[in-house]
């Protein structure tokens, strides 16, 4: 009996205090970044190598210390232990470094392919880097602080959520810093506060499922409906962020400023949340003051185990879902069949083809990559390495520099072959900034009075990645 009316006491306290707290927390850093933006354009300063690293690294870790420093100079009415709450923080940095970054980016290859079209974007920011951010939140709190005495109000929920959430996002913005060897200080710490922004606030978001849970008796469906609107808003909001961003964000000698539209969103989206989730706090502690929100139960936990079942569950559906989308993503194809070439290529490819060629499609991602297959009439005689060499002679006129760095007779498809590897330097005509460097690899064949060369064109820092998409193009290729 004691322990219910203790219950009943708890899930209709409402600590007002830690709400406030975020919002101060989310205020301050929006104004942090503001007087670093200024400082680094007025001051400009020099910072090179390890000094540019570490500053990144320590403007990196600005966000959640700043709404640890607030949340307790704030939160005066039964602050959650310091410990507890930096271990939450500790605990979802961990596991977004050792299980959803490697999910997202090393297992999935989200950012090798997330950008191919709109659909594409949208299905696999929400099904996978939401679901898979969203859970990481989750697992942090439900399993290393929800069932510890510590735990105890609603409050508790959002506040242990927002520093799982600010936990990936440091994980996140590390990882971007490490990748880049640094970042210009003030576009750097502006992709900071975005991340931990939204990340905070989106985290609170699902704590206060978890604390509602928690305090009251809810149905089965509770929990995974949390989870569900938490991965949707995590995806969407990575994907809004996506269309409004613009700008430089790594190290150059003159960095742009990426757009302030991300930040006020992401700033915007984190006071929306906190009032949110203030507003259903206070709702919540009037329903339950009037008897009509009825407290846990005493034997909860077989309600809770079933409930983790599903939100695991609901996890794993949206991560088959994306695996689909990264499936049609990376493997789709688009056929076609022109003058006796028939063949596929990537979905995700343009068709660019003009007069005088068979087939002309370039990645629609601006990566410069470009497959062209051309059919000319051959003289009596002239085999694929004649052709080879009145090629090589016809860009050696055309190009200021050309140069054939491979040359080798091969089979394409069990038939006899010219493969060359070849480098150029494309001027590009008055719209191109400067002269560009690019690769290619040419197959030739001559077969019923015509020669085909099958061309891969690329830059030569990604010429490696797709050369392997190339093969599949070829042999998908019939003459």
């Amino acid at each position: 009996m004691e322990r219910a009316q203790s219950t009943i006491v708890r899930a209709a306290y409402q600590r007002k205090g830690a709400l406030w707290a975020d919002l101060t927390a989310f205020v301050v850093l929006l104004l942090f970044v503001a007087a670093v933006v200024a400082l680094d354009t007025l001051l400009k300063p020099a910072l090179s190598g390890a000094a540019l690293l570490l500053a990144g690294v320590a403007l990196a870790l600005v966000p959640a210390a700043l709404w640890l420093l607030i949340f307790y100079r704030l939160d005066r009415a039964e602050p959650e232990p310091v410990g507890d709450v930096a271990k939450i923080f500790v605990i979802g940095l961990a596991l977004a470094s050792a299980i959803g970054i490697p999910l997202t980016d090393q297992l999935f290859r989200v950012q090798d392919w997330l950008y191919r079209d709109t659909l594409t974007n949208i299905l696999a920011s929400v099904f996978i880097i939401g679901s898979v951010e969203a859970f990481i939140v989750y697992a942090t709190v439900r399993f290393f602080i929800y069932n510890q005495p510590e735990f105890d109000e609603r409050t508790d929920g959002a506040v242990y959520g927002t520093a799982a959430g600010l936990g990936y996002a440091t994980a996140l913005n590390l990882q971007f810093i490490l990748s880049n060897r640094g970042a210009a200080l003030g576009p750097g710490e502006i992709y900071v506060a975005e991340v931990a922004l939204a990340h905070a606030a989106l985290g609170g978001l699902l704590g206060y499922f978890l604390g509602k849970a928690k305090m009251q008796r809810e149905p089965v469906w509770w929990m995974p409906a949390g989870f569900a609107l938490a991965t949707a808003l995590n995806g969407l909001f990575f994907v809004l962020r996506s269309q409004v961003e613009t700008g430089s964000i790594t190290i150059s000698t003159e960095p742009q400023l990426p757009s302030f539209t991300a930040l006020l969103m992401a700033g915007a989206l984190a006071i929306i949340v906190s009032l949110v989730v203030a507003g259903l706090i206070s709702r919540d502690v009037r329903l339950t003051l009037a008897g009509r929100m009825p407290p846990r139960a005493a034997d909860a936990d077989v309600g809770d185990r079933r409930a983790n079942g599903l939100v695991a569950g609901t996890f794993i559906v949206a991560l088959a879902i994306g695996a689909l989308v990264w499936n049609g993503a990376v493997n789709s194809t688009t056929s076609f069949d022109k003058d006796g070439v028939k063949g596929a290529y990537p979905a995700y490819y343009a068709d660019q083809t003009g007069g005088g060629e068979l087939l002309h499609v370039t990645d629609n991602l601006n990566t410069g990559t470009e497959f062209i297959i051309t059919a000319t009439p051959v003289e009596d005689g002239q085999d694929a390495d004649a052709v080879a060499g009145l090629l090589a002679a016809e860009r050696g006129g055309q190009y200021a520099v050309y140069k054939v760095l491979e040359s080798a007779g091969v089979l394409l498809n069990d038939k006899p072959a010219q493969m060359q590897r070849f480098t150029y330097v494309d001027s590009g005509g008055l719209g191109q900034d400067a002269p560009q460097i690019r690769e290619g690899i040419d197959y030739i064949l001559v077969d019923g009075g015509r020669s085909v060369v099958i061309s891969l064109l690329a830059t030569p820092d990604n010429i490696q990645d797709v050369t392997p998409l190339f093969a599949r193009f070829l042999s998908s290729l019939a003459l």
